[in-house]
């Protein structure tokens, strides 16, 4: 009786760290230089302003590892409710999301605008703690959902 209540139990709790990791969106994903910038902002991109004369200014393009980083633990989590059996794709897009959380700062570019040309800087990226919570929600959503495949599992 307590093995299917946990059965039940666990898909709301993938899809609440699911919600959770894509929750982090808003807070700090990245440090650089004093500056803290949102997931939102990684995500989707930004202007940063420019303080010198003839300079056009610098941005963060937009970036579609962190899209995907983002938002597939939301699918992930809203796919483990729906099919409501061991989901080994949910469990691999909760895996690719939390190497990509981690992997994020080698793939985020700042491009500065200098008189119409665009130049990528090498910028040398930090995790904030956004990124750190939504990874580790990935990491523990990955490995409740080992348990819940394990526990749907049919024996012979």
């Amino acid at each position: 009786m307590r093995n299917e209540k946990v059965k039940r139990t666990i898909p709301f709790v993938i899809f609440g760290l699911g919600l959770v990791a894509t929750l982090m969106l808003f807070l700090p994903g990245l440090h650089y230089e004093g500056t803290n910038y949102s997931g939102f902002e990684i995500a989707f991109g930004t202007s940063i302003t420019a303080d010198e004369p003839f300079f056009d200014g610098s941005r963060l393009t937009p970036n579609s590892y962190a899209i995907a980083a983002y938002f597939s633990p939301l699918v992930a989590g809203i796919v483990t409710l729906v099919l409501r059996n061991g989901n080994l794709f949910s469990l691999a897009m909760f895996v690719v999301a939390a190497v990509l959380f981690f992997l994020l700062p080698d793939y985020v570019d700042v491009v500065h605008i200098d008189g119409g040309e665009e130049i990528i800087e090498d910028v040398t990226w930090k995790h904030a703690y956004g990124i750190i919570i939504a990874a580790f929600a990935c990491v523990v959503a990955a490995l409740a959902e080992m348990l819940h495949i394990s526990m749907t599992e049919k024996r012979d």
